[in-house]
């Protein structure tokens, strides 16, 4: 793979809310060969508690950006722990793929400082699909980011938000998050990553599932590559009760993702 496609798949990686891990997991895990990994000496899967809250921690980022968080003094979220479980139906445009329903486990963890762990299992027919695994401020701006193979012989490595060029922490209005980034082990790019925002109408959080409480806002979203190109584009729903935001919608040039809330819990 060239340079300027690798670098591609990696913007593209570290947006949170990707169809990667969908009909794209086995071409992004392929494509990302030569930096992937080996699983931990103990043989434990990487979606393990302990790697999962180890590795996707404030104390795993990079110390710029570690400096960024803790210096912004940010509320964490207001729950230990949610589970939604989900009906994700994608759509493919591209050729190769194959679209699909999928049942999705997501489960969010609070990492203090605004920050959540993110762990995303999806099914298709009863088999395991994928494992996507991140470090999120409150669901929508990414820090870290790593999918896993079903078969879980060779991992992705974890793409990494370096440098903090801009931070939003608000959530009305326009928020953007730009950042310099890299593959673990690997050199940082010089064209930052851009994630943009704009927040839309507020509705009862309980038109999601009925489980959930509070009202929901509305935030359409926009990945923009190192060309000023948008490259996906995502519907989100920040649950203000809970401080975080889940996916409703997401697009980009070859599937698009419409995705159904079934179940709801939160401790």
């Amino acid at each position: 793979m060239g340079f300027a496609s690798k670098k591609k798949l990696l913007a593209l990686t570290l947006v949170p809310v990707l169809m990667a891990g969908y009909a794209s997991s086995n071409c992004n895990a392929q494509s990302m060969d030569q930096g992937a990994a080996p699983l931990p000496p103990s043989g434990a899967s990487n979606t393990d508690t302990d790697y999962f809250s180890q590795h996707f921690s404030a104390d795993a980022l990079a110390p710029d950006v570690k400096s960024a968080v803790i210096n912004a003094n940010l509320d964490p979220v207001s729950f230990n722990r949610m589970v939604l479980h989900t009906r994700d139906q994608v759509t493919s445009t591209g050729q190769g793929n194959a679209g699909g329903v999928y049942t999705v486990e997501v489960t969010i963890e609070n990492a203090g400082h605004g920050l959540v762990r993110r762990k995303e299992s999806a099914q298709t027919r009863g088999a395991a699909a994928s494992t996507r695994l991140d470090l999120m401020y409150r669901g929508y701006f990414p820090f870290l980011t790593q999918n896993v193979p079903t078969d879980k012989s060779t991992i992705s490595p974890v793409i990494e938000a370096r440098k903090v060029l801009h931070f939003d922490t608000k959530t009305d209005g326009h928020i953007s998050f730009v950042y310099l980034y890299g593959a673990a082990g690997q050199a940082t790019f010089a064209d930052p990553g851009q994630v943009i925002c704009e927040s839309g109408k507020r509705y009862s959080a309980s038109q999601l599932n009925a489980s959930i409480q509070g009202q929901a806002l509305e935030l359409n979203c926009q990945a923009i590559d190192n060309n000023g190109m948008v490259t996906n584009k995502m519907t989100l729903a920040y649950l203000e009760k809970y401080d975080v935001a889940v996916t409703l919608h997401m697009q980009n040039q070859g599937n698009s993702l419409d995705s159904t809330v079934t179940d709801f819990t939160v401790q």
